[in-house]
């Protein structure tokens, strides 16, 4: 993530192995940013600054700082700061209040002492004009680098153009920006037959489409009526203000063709989204980078509108501090609040667009913010993020249930305080009750207050497994169907779930939660998952952690309707376990 001004450009976020909410920042290629900075035209005016400093120490803490002198804008910044960093912070550690970035061309020039220069990032301290020749030199700049592998992926993150890789329809905004109020959709077959087998870059949109009327499409919408006009070229100008963006960036980038689901996917009961659905894996993860619409909340809002802040800034030229001359303003870099927060990323299909993209550009309402990873709709969008973890965990998955840790990715509830209910099972895909994917909101997993899932304080049941079930395949949905989960079901004793009973030490026999509200009319069972054995017991309390299931109505299967943990004590062990299907 970077921004577009003091001390962002271009800091990069480097995806921790298997940890998608775990990012590192590590600083890389200060020089090269210097380098684009250096080149852009900023009229920095001088500050008044008290003798302080014009000499300030970087390194000097927040609590050391007395008396701030009257008309010196430093001051001022440091005294704001004060009041809500820790008194023990020096002035670099409090950068998430203040700004701190090198002057550009001072960063290429070198100073005397580099290795303290080196831990500021060069920089400006203002926000540059949304869609000005300025923005656009600085986006490509940070995709240089880049494609350059100065990110900090070995060999950059830009993909090599294979007709394979492409998706099945782009749209041609022009080359070399002929027509340019023109723009055409086109079948990708096409490019690899021009240019002897190989694709080409595209530049992928993510964007909120925004409310329209039930059961009508968009006017501006691909539809089997005016898919063939429209390979003959359509006016970028009856386009909605977000597309219009979305091409003039494009071209900027000196890139050919764009892809936009609405425009790229056949709309409509006719058209083929249900099959191009299962590829916006492969989309987003082999776009020469993404588009993100950030700051738009629906199509026709667009994202270069940005106005410029300048007037709410502060900021100062320090000529001779302690690592050189560096800009100093305050901190209005709010990646959380204007990305993580924006209205785009409410959006299901966000997930996996942002996970899965090489690079992102971030259009937010205040600034642009660069993202450099490693790579109805709310099923397929989370399972294929589900298989890049699986490649990763190097296992298999099912219906985001990791058959390396298959145990322990069953035992997950619905966390408090959220309505209970599945959601609706998209057309041809039959969601099995096992996986969290069949309900909407946030999830948690059993905790077992162990080290790690490989610790040895509970044994799990090595019945439980998937199985081939070909009846409940379904021709649309991929890699997930024709799998039901088998395992061991056993019988409650009566009683053991009309009442909790606790044991000396208050801890309860038995603690469920059910995914819907329980219908006490049904028979519940348990299928157990595992067993704890950190401690041997005989009265009948060693743990069993389980999912609670009920035989299907039909016959023949079970289905999931919570999961949790019982005392042995309420388990019948009297031989008449079965070994059901669980679909």
């Amino acid at each position: 993530m970077s921004a577009d001004h003091i001390g962002f450009i271009p800091p990069v976020y480097k995806q921790i192995q298997l940890a998608i909410d775990s990012w590192a920042y590590p600083l890389r290629g200060a020089f090269s940013a210097a380098e684009i900075l250096s080149d852009l035209t900023f009229n920095c005016q001088p500050s008044e600054l008290c003798d302080r400093c014009l000499n300030i120490s970087l390194w000097t803490t927040l609590s050391s700082l007395h008396h701030p002198q009257k008309g010196c804008i430093l001051c001022q910044i440091l005294k704001d700061v004060k009041n809500k960093a820790k008194q023990t912070e020096s002035l670099l550690k409090a950068r998430r209040y203040i700004r701190i970035c090198a002057v550009p061309a001072d960063t290429l020039e070198g100073t005397q002492d580099d290795s303290r220069r080196s831990k500021i990032q060069p920089g400006l301290p203002v926000f540059l004009q949304s869609g000005s020749p300025s923005h656009f030199k600085l986006i490509n700049g940070w995709l240089r680098l880049c494609d350059q592998g100065e990110c900090g992926h070995d060999g950059g993150r830009c993909p090599k153009p294979n007709d394979a890789l492409m998706p099945t329809r782009v749209i041609d905004v022009g080359e070399d920006k002929i027509d340019p109020d023109k723009v055409y959709l086109i079948s990708t077959n096409k490019i690899s037959t021009d240019k002897g087998g190989q694709g080409a870059h595209y530049v992928a949109l993510s964007h909120c489409w925004g409310e329209s009327a039930k059961g009508q499409i968009p006017s501006w919408c691909t539809t089997r009526s005016n898919e063939e006009d429209r390979t003959q070229g359509f006016l970028v100008k009856n386009l909605p203000a977000t597309f219009k963006d979305a091409i003039r960036v494009t071209r900027e980038l000196g890139k050919r063709y764009l892809w936009i689901d609405s425009l790229c996917i056949i709309q409509g009961d006719d058209g083929d989204w249900g099959t191009e659905a299962m590829k916006m894996e492969t989309v987003f993860k082999n776009a020469y980078c993404t588009i993100a619409a950030t700051s738009a909340e629906d199509s026709t809002k667009g994202f270069l509108n940005r106005p410029v802040e300048e007037s709410n800034l502060q900021y100062v030229t320090v000529p001779n501090s302690s690592h050189g001359k560096v800009y100093v303003c305050t901190s209005i870099d709010d990646f959380p609040g204007d990305v993580e927060e924006g209205v785009l990323n409410k959006r299901a299909w966000v997930l996996q667009e942002r996970a899965l993209s090489r690079r992102t550009i971030h259009f937010t309402k205040r600034q642009t913010y660069w993202e450099c990873g490693g790579g109805t709709d709310r099923p397929v969008a989370i399972d294929s993020l589900a298989r890049e973890l699986a490649k990763a965990f190097r296992t298999n998955v099912r219906y985001g249930i990791f058959e390396r840790y298959l145990h322990r990715s069953l035992l997950w509830r619905l966390s408090q305080n959220i309505p209970k209910g599945r959601i609706y099972d998209p057309a041809g895909q039959a969601l099995p009750s096992w996986s969290w994917m069949a309900y909407s909101g946030q999830i948690e997993y059993l905790d077992f207050r162990v080290n790690d899932w490989s610790d040895k304080s509970v044994e799990w049941d090595k019945s439980v497994q998937f199985v081939e079930d070909q009846a409940s395949n379904a021709a649309n949905n991929p890699g997930n169907d024709g799998y039901a989960l088998e395992a061991r079901v056993l019988r409650i004793k009566p009683g053991g779930l009309e009442q909790v009973r606790r044991d000396e030490k208050g801890d309860e026999g038995v603690h469920l939660w059910f995914d819907q509200e329980r219908n006490a009319l049904i028979e519940i069972r348990c299928a157990i998952m595992g067993r704890e054995t950190r401690r041997k017991r005989k009265d009948g309390k060693q743990k069993y952690y389980v999912l609670v299931v009920t035989e299907d109505p039909e016959g023949g299967s079970w289905v999931r309707v919570g999961m949790g943990s019982i005392e042995q004590r309420f388990i019948l062990f009297d031989g008449q376990d079965v070994a059901a299907r669980i679909k």
